[in-house]
């Protein structure tokens, strides 16, 4: 059993997309499931849409759907159930007979915590104090041909990573799908978040200079700040030092 502690932290999320100028729409899906987010607890979810195989907008929309079944009134809140459904989904994606494709980026915030699941070429960042942390996309980067995505069959649980970080008030999460990283590397993604320390105004910051750069691919990400709750900070004293006796003083001025 998965043992909870209240969380000094609160979450603040926001996300952007944009179609590929190939694409009439964009064939990335993302979700992000408010549990709590004044607590420390969230859901967050990317998938990105095998285009090629025909069904990648349904494959992307049927997997963030069904992942929303973790916040469904007396579910099983555990890593292991995010497990689960994710080798459930890939069964019933294979079962669609349609050839329905995509990748994952998933991160479940719980108080200090993040379960950062991904499945493919769509990554996962945190960035702290100009250092970033990354999870999946093989940790280098965009795969050149795609090797690992929900619908490839029992498999998937053999290439499915799954991380265990650690979260602290200032960190700042990024999920994405690759086609951001076809345009923008971690000094990228830190320096916007610089400029833009808010999450929308992050995230739409994010996707307008993939626009910019003029990537081909659909693009999309979810920004989550972690913050301190305001009733956990320190409050400053509300008394000031007594005034330093006359001689000091006199001796100062000397």
């Amino acid at each position: 059993m998965l043992e909870t502690t209240p969380s000094k932290l609160r979450l603040r999320a926001a996300a952007a997309s944009r179609p590929s100028p190939h694409h009439v729409e964009c064939e990335d899906a993302w979700q992000i499931y408010e549990h709590d987010l004044s607590r420390g607890d969230g859901l967050f979810v990317v998938c990105d849409g095998v285009s090629t195989a025909g069904a990648g907008l349904a494959a992307a929309k049927l997997a963030c759907t069904r992942i929303g079944q973790f916040e469904e009134p007396g579910a099983h809140r555990h890593p292991d159930t995010l497990f689960q459904l994710v080798s459930e989904i890939d069964w019933e994606l294979r079962g669609t007979g349609r050839h329905a494709k995509c990748t994952l980026a998933m991160t479940w915030i719980d108080g200090s915590v993040a379960h950062v699941f991904t499945v493919g070429d769509s990554p996962v960042y945190r960035l702290r104090a100009g250092r970033a942390r990354q999870a999946g996309a093989e940790r280098t980067g965009t795969f050149r041909r795609l090797a690992a995505f929900l619908g490839m069959g029992p498999a998937v649980s053999e290439v499915l990573t799954m991380d265990r970080w650690s979260l602290q008030a200032g960190d700042v999460l990024m999920l994405m799908s690759d086609g951001v990283l076809e345009a923008l590397d971690e000094d990228d993604l830190e320096e916007i978040w610089k400029q833009n320390p808010e999450p929308d105004s992050c995230a739409q910051n994010i996707i307008a200079e993939v626009a910019r750069v003029g990537v081909d691919d659909d693009a999309t990400v979810i920004v989550v700040e972690v913050q301190g709750r305001p009733g956990d900070l320190k409050p400053h004293s509300p008394f000031s030092p007594p005034d330093p006796p006359a001689w000091l003083s006199r001796l100062r001025r000397q």
